[in-house]
This record gives C-alpha cells, structure tokens and sequence, in this order.
C-alpha cells in the first residue's frame, strides 16, 4: 500500500549503516522506489525529510547516501535541513577543509564503509557547491520543500502532515494553488468514482477535510471557484463539486471555465451538473465546443452540442482545435492522431452540413 509513513521502521536507526540495510526494502514494500511511476518516490523522500523524528544529520545523510538524485532534487532536502546541519560546526578533513568549508559545515555521520561517508561528505560538498554557483539562498530552498510537502500531503489527504507544513509556512498558493487542486480532485483519477491508487483506503470525505484545513490555514475563500472547481471538474468529481457549493464556492464565478475543462477532461457528470447549477455553454467565444473537439472525442462534441453549443458561431475555433488537438493521454501515437483529426474535421463538416451530429466517418470512407 502507498503511504507516506513508509518511513517509521527507520526511526529505530541509530547509524546511517541501519538506514541503509532498511532504505531499499521498505521503498519497495510500499511501491515508492525510483522505479515507479512519479511521484511516488519525490513523495517518499518529501515524508522522510519532513516528517521523520532521525536527527537531521542521519536524514540528510540517507538521502545524500542512498536517494536517487535524477529522481529527486537534493536541494530541497538541503533547504529543509541544512541550517541546522550548520548548528553543528562539524568541521571537514583537513585534506578537504580549504576547498569546501567555505559552504557550511561538515555532517557527523558514521558508516563502517568508508567509502560510504566519503561519498556522502562529498555529495553534501557539491549540492551545497550548486546552490553557490546558482546563486540561490537557502532560504529559497526551505520555503521550495515545504510547498513541495504541502502537496503531497494533500496528495495523501494527510492532515497532520497540512498542520506541520502550514506551521512551516508552506504557501498554499505556490504553483498555481497545486495544493487545492490536488485536494479538490479527491479520490478522482481518470473519472473513475473509487479510491484512487495513491491512497487506497481514503475516500472524498478526507480531502474535504483537507480542503477546509487549507480554508482554515488562510487561503482565499474565492479560490475554491476559482481553482478548487475546475480541478473537481477535471475528474469528473461531482461528489466534490456538490461540497465546494455546500461550503461558499461562488459556483457562478468559475462554472464557465469549469464547464470547458470538463468538456476537455471527458467529464461527462461534472458537465451536466455544471449545466444545471446555471453554467453558460456559449462562454468565452463558445470555449467549451473547442474544449469538445480537443479531445478528439465524437461523444463529448455531440454532448456539447446538445447542450446549445453554436458551430456556426465557434467554427472557426473549433476547426482550429480539431487540427491542433494533442491528447496524448488518449493516443500516443502521432499517426493516430492524424487519423483521428481528419475524423473530427469531416465530423464537424457534416454537422455543419447537415444540422446534426454524427458519428464521425472511419478511414476511407
């Protein structure tokens, strides 16, 4: 099972030696290695930084050891940790000390392998070297990891985990508002109206409790129409959608835009129900129609025009949509995709044609 919490085994370690007989298996058991698809091991890492009672020195020490860096940027683990790594003077070799001291001090770790501790010491000397030749503060950093933990702990609908990032100062509104987004979705992935495989045993009631968390922490009670509906709607995630309107989103100030994405999503439940609370099906210049074709879908464009879409008045923007439409999480291959934008195009000729929709024509016909 996937959960941030992989990490309590480890802290019964007392050696970065004890860390590593453990770090492999445990990411394995609960699938959150390099190996498996993003981001289940930035979310591993994001835990253990952040939520593990080791020592900082063993912490920063595991991860400059054992962490994959092409999987996770070691960066984020200095800005949460380093300042008080640096609290502890720990002074480097001196074969060493005149190149790297420069950069802060040195980590009091041991290992029986020396090789491993030379490793790690010189690992800390060239992350800490990066953040020099950027020329970003570490303040920069520490604020980037907590924003980071803040998502993934909504990610989990981990509430503990919201208050520790929050009292951190983690922003809310970093990326976007990711955090509230992610929290929107839910147990949402894909339409599918089941726990999702990030926490199997969660259900929408726990991201609720997150989402009012975040209201509670001080985020802009208008993002919720503005960014919280959209990302409900992305996943067809009506459930969510009937909470936000329960809890003071101003469903009138986001519906249109949430009516596009869900048109773009193939959210066909969050659509009708975007309809029924007042949504306009002519917004923006007939957006949700070309939302519609961009998905190369012939369903979701006849359920858009039924609603009252206009192809007389957006045929333009949705011809254009047709010929550059990219759902690459629907086809991988561009050939297909050739195929399928011909399909569209002939299909909204026919419409335009004849006053109604059909099935678009397959090849040669």
């Amino acid at each position: 099972m996937i959960t941030p919490h992989w990490y309590l085994p480890l802290e019964r370690c007392a050696t970065l030696d004890d860390l590593r007989a453990q770090w492999s298996p445990l990411l394995e058991r609960h699938g959150m290695g390099p190996s498996y698809e993003p981001p289940r091991y930035s979310d591993a890492m994001l835990a253990f930084i952040g939520a593990c009672r080791l020592p900082a020195r063993l912490r920063l020490a595991a991860l400059l050891a054992l962490g994959a860096a092409f999987d996770f940027d070691l960066r984020l683990a200095l800005g949460a940790l380093d300042e008080e790594i640096m609290l502890d003077e720990a002074p480097w070799p001196d074969s060493v000390a005149a190149a790297v001291r420069d950069n802060g001090s040195a980590l009091r770790v041991e290992s029986t392998d020396p090789w491993l501790t030379a490793f790690v010491a010189g690992r800390l000397a060239g992350v800490r070297g990066t953040l020099s030749h950027d020329g970003t503060r570490l303040e920069t950093w520490r604020a980037a990891f907590w924003d980071a933990f803040l998502q993934m702990v909504c990610r989990h609908a981990w509430s503990e985990g919201v208050a520790l990032a929050l009292r951190q100062g983690a922003d809310a509104a970093a990326d976007g508002h990711e955090a509230l987004a992610i929290a929107a979705r839910g147990t949402h992935v894909h339409g599918i109206d089941t726990p999702g495989e990030w926490a199997p045993q969660l259900a929408n009631h726990d991201f609720q409790r997150i989402l009012l968390q975040l209201l509670d922490g001080g985020l802009a009670a208008d993002r919720l129409a503005a960014v919280a509906l959209p990302a409900a709607a992305s996943v067809d995630n009506s459930d969510m959608l009937e909470f936000l309107l329960a809890h003071g989103a101003q469903v009138e100030a986001g519906r249109d835009h949430a009516l596009a994405v869900a048109a773009r999503n193939l959210a066909f439940g969050a659509f009708a129900w975007l309809l029924e609370h007042g949504a306009d099906i002519h917004a923006d210049g007939e957006a949700v129609l070309a939302a519609a074709v961009e998905t190369l879908d012939d369903t979701m464009v006849e359920t858009v025009l039924a609603a009252g879409a206009d192809l007389r008045a957006g045929g333009a923007r949705a011809y254009r949509a047709a010929q550059e439409a990219e759902p690459y999480d629907l086809y991988s291959v561009e050939a297909d995709l050739r195929e399928k934008r011909a399909g569209m195009l002939a299909f909204l000729q026919r419409i335009e044609r004849d006053g109604h929709a059909s099935a678009p024509a397959g090849p040669g016909t």
